[in-house]
């Protein structure tokens, strides 16, 4: 027994019975007495096998047919050879390559993957939905549908709709929430206004749940994307001088909106300059990607970073930016080199990918760099490419119209939500 009743702090369990209760709770349910007090969060930080094991990294490559989630074993960790799961469109039998159903992944919460089924036009025959599953026990959620996406693309040169899902958990809560973002436009050289933001708590019977959006905040930033970071969901309007935070702890689930970095504000043309949400060692980031005149080779990628303030929530500070490292990429298309989001770093490393394309298949790679070698000698100021030094870690040949993203992914035998 390495404690006693006699304990001045009212913790009267021993640590080691204490231990056994916490190992026979779901996962989630630890994180959630984490916040307590120290003593617990220290007992279960340095006790339960989940904080034991790092994040990997996991590359889910997204195709026609049937996608597939690769999961680098880090060299420093015990796991052998690298995981691979595949995961095939509820519309299997009407693959083809223009029109083919592909399943993407949301996101990643706590080792579950919550995974879409998307339909594009002309295949009518099922409706887009969602489903949870955990890769490692092969438990997977019943197929959740999504709202109507009736207006994909307008051939004839009409309207057009984007939509973006983001899977999300609240330490406080430990609720896993879907985010989804429904965008259209008049034409493909207008802006897109948000149609509606929803919300679907993955518990009980999942119901979708409409969020107001303030009027000022209801435009939306082509290559911005969705990210979820820490608790709260996070897109960029269209002039990309405001961030919009959906806090998903808030019973009432509003959208706010701050401030974005002080760059974006003067960024108003989208065909020379473009930002991207991503995550920064845990923080949200953004990728300020600009085409500037003297350079005809390459693109800059200044990478900023929320470091205080802003969030969904209420009376937060006002945000605090800093910009952490300038990134060089090549703008010609048969280099095709870019920076990864939405895991944009992991540990000491950053995320970078190479793509050689032939006449229906594309070889991409996946790289790793410390992220160290990326500010050596000049600080904030360095001006680098991102494959210099870097090292290949995953490589897959796929369609030339597939899609790679990746995301932090820690195992776990924890049972579904739903």
């Amino acid at each position: 027994m390495a404690d006693n009743a006699d304990d001045d702090d009212g913790f009267i369990l021993p640590t080691d019975a204490f231990v056994e209760v916490l190992l026979r709770l779901p996962t989630s349910s630890r994180r959630r007495f984490r916040l307590v007090c120290k003593r617990w969060r220290g007992i279960i930080d340095e006790r339960t096998p989940e904080r034991r094991s790092r994040a990997k990294i996991l590359a889910f490559f997204s195709e026609a047919g049937a996608s597939r989630a690769v999961v680098h074993a880090d060299d420093q960790q015990d796991g052998g050879d690298e995981q691979e799961w595949r995961f095939r469109s509820s519309c299997f039998d009407c693959r083809t390559y223009e029109y083919g159903s592909v399943v993407r992944l949301a996101g990643t919460c706590n080792g579950l993957l919550c995974l879409r089924d998307y339909l594009p036009l002309p295949c009518h025959r099922i409706g887009p939905t969602i489903a949870v599953v955990n890769p490692v026990t092969g438990e997977e959620s019943a197929a959740i549908p999504c709202p109507p996406e009736s207006l994909s693309w307008d051939y004839n040169g009409g309207y057009r709709r984007v939509v973006e899902l983001s899977f999300g958990y609240h330490p406080t809560t430990g609720k896993y929430k879907v985010v989804r973002v429904s965008c259209t436009s008049e034409s493909p050289n207008k802006r897109l206004e948000i149609d509606s933001v929803q919300v679907l708590t993955l518990e009980g019977k999942p119901e979708w749940r409409t969020v107001p959006v303030l009027a000022m905040d209801t435009s939306y930033h082509d290559t911005g994307g969705v990210v979820t970071v820490d608790g709260s969901t996070y897109w960029l309007n269209a002039r990309a001088d405001r961030v919009a935070a959906l806090d998903l702890g808030d019973d009432d689930e509003r959208v706010a909106s701050f401030a974005a970095p002080p760059c974006l504000q003067v960024l108003q043309v989208p065909k020379v300059a473009t930002c991207q949400l991503t995550t920064v060692h845990g923080r949200l980031g953004v990728l300020v990607t600009r085409r500037q005149p003297a350079m005809t080779e390459a693109a800059k990628v200044d990478v900023w970073v929320l470091e205080d303030g802003g969030g969904g929530g209420r009376r937060r500070p006002p945000p605090r930016w800093s910009r952490r490292w300038s990134i060089l990429q090549p703008i010609a298309s048969w280099q095709g080199r870019w920076v990864m989001s939405p895991h944009f770093t992991h540990g000491e490393y950053v995320l970078s990918k190479r793509e050689s394309h032939s006449w229906r298949d594309c070889d991409r790679w996946l790289y790793r760099r410390k992220v160290g070698d990326l500010a050596s000698g000049s600080g904030k100021d360095a001006e680098l490419w991102p494959l210099e030094g870097a090292k290949a870690i995953i490589m897959r040949t796929g369609d030339e119209d597939g899609a790679v993203v990746t995301f932090p992914y820690v195992e776990t035998t924890e049972p579904l939500p739903i």
